[in-house]
């Protein structure tokens, strides 16, 4: 039976056409023909369809075959719903709508399936027996659909613990689609599943993991800038070469020099290189002083440290220590051994106190310490070193009110955590970005 489709009502709450959907399937049609009628009440309210009916005037058409059915209200949306999951139609969001809104509709057609339902009155007593014949919501949708109670399941809590607002904003993004994601993000907190959404509608995060990412990274800054803002000296930096900043510096006026250098794998002239920083940089720490230089595990650059080091007599390298961390691998070589350490030389001046190291696994000269990871949001370049390991470093050799300097400070880690102890704290450093980053983290640029 045809039906004239001007006659056809079409209710207000319906969800929201797709156009591209529409597009697909009028071609079909056109080449095919209409393989499913639409159903309509007997008041010729649409049931099930619309897509249909859209494609159809897409081709110009004006007629369309349809069925009646005798369902009404609820059974009537149930059978409707029912239709779509079967046919796959949707985005896995508006699968999991649908289901939510299954679920509601089962169980108050079946309120006894219903989880702490009514079991005891005597009517549903005299019932029983045909009750124990209903399948539960999850066990009847999988029946129909073909995927396991589980899966059911976890789409309705898809739909019933993403915010109402997020759902809308994401409903024509590529997350809309993404199971697993919306898995994830479902289990956020509402605050937190706008800000994700909110990143990924404005183009700043293309899926769920960049913008979970990007918000662990501003949580991280907001909280580095709370307490930067608290210290009583804040870390300064300034746009200097090494040679340069140090050279601000009376000799003999620093409490500790921190620093971690670029790496062999970054410098051309190796040799050239320390020559032109490390003596200088002795000469301005005090007697009662001492220096980590923090380096990679490279043969051939503690072979060059190790060279101008030992041929020096104004302070004393008593340790390479070593920082060695398992979080962050990367791939593995062929030849040779992963390397999941760095080098840091440990120098003392002669009148040097005693380490303040209470805890005595700190005192080890392996500290076994997690990298920064992007992944946390606690990472901001591929070298950073981990505020724990500074805040050891810093507790172990200096007091409160003692000057600290890194001509080296990169994105300001050890600079920072001077800062947060209450050491003065003093950093250079030649590269835009990272003194950009530095100063987001709480450093103040000079």
């Amino acid at each position: 039976m045809e039906i004239e489709i001007s006659k056809i009502i079409i209710s207000v709450n319906r969800r929201a056409i797709n156009q591209q959907k529409v597009i697909s399937l009028a071609d079909s049609i056109k080449d095919i023909g209409l393989q499913n009628a639409i159903v309509i009440k007997r008041n010729y309210e649409l049931n099930q369809g619309l897509h249909r009916i859209e494609a159809f005037k897409l081709l110009g058409k004006d007629k369309i075959p349809a069925n009646f059915t005798d369902l009404d209200g609820l059974k009537a949306r149930l059978a409707e719903i029912d239709e779509n999951l079967i046919r796959n139609e949707g985005t896995v969001l508006e699968r999991s709508d649908w289901l939510a809104e299954r679920k509601i509709i089962y169980e108050e057609l079946h309120p006894e399936t219903k989880a702490g339902g009514d079991r005891k009155s005597e009517e549903i007593k005299s019932k029983r027996n045909h009750f124990a014949l209903i399948p539960t919501f999850a066990d009847d949708t999988a029946q129909k659909t073909g995927v396991t109670p589980r899966t059911v399941q976890q789409e309705v809590q898809i739909s019933t613990r993403i915010d109402k607002e997020v759902k809308e904003a994401i409903r024509d993004t590529p997350i809309a689609d993404n199971k697993t994601e919306l898995i994830k993000l479902a289990r956020l907190k509402p605050e937190q599943q706008k800000e994700v959404a909110e990143k990924i509608v404005l183009g700043k995060a293309k899926d769920f993991k960049e913008a979970v990412q990007q918000k662990k990274v501003e949580e991280t800054l907001q909280k580095e800038q709370t307490q930067a803002k608290s210290t009583q000296w804040p870390a300064l930096i300034y746009k200097q070469s090494a040679v340069d900043f140090l050279n601000k510096y009376e000799d003999e006026s620093i409490d500790l020099l921190l620093t971690d250098p670029p790496y062999s794998t970054d410098i051309d002239d190796l040799q050239g290189f320390i020559d032109s920083w490390v003596l200088l940089s002795l000469d301005k720490i005090k007697p009662t002083g001492r220096a980590y230089i923090c380096t990679g595990a490279y043969p051939k650059e503690l072979y060059a440290y190790l060279g101008t080091l030992l041929s020096q007599n104004k302070f004393s390298l008593e340790n390479i220590l070593v920082w060695t961390y398992r979080n962050t691998l990367g791939p593995s070589p062929a030849k040779i051994y992963k390397l999941n350490w760095q080098a840091i030389f440990y120098l003392i001046g002669p009148e040097a106190k005693k380490l303040d190291c209470p805890i005595m696994l700190e005192q080890f000269s392996v500290q076994d310490i997690n990298a920064p990871d992007g992944r946390l949001g606690n990472r901001f370049h591929t070298w950073q070193k981990p505020d724990e390991l500074a805040e050891r470093f810093i507790k172990h050799s200096t007091v409160s009110g003692d000057t600290i300097i890194d001509p080296f400070a990169g994105t300001g880690t050890f600079i920072l955590a001077g800062s947060r102890l209450g050491r003065k704290s003093f950093g250079g450093d030649i590269d835009n970005e990272m003194i950009k980053l530095a100063v987001q983290r709480g450093c103040v640029e000079k």
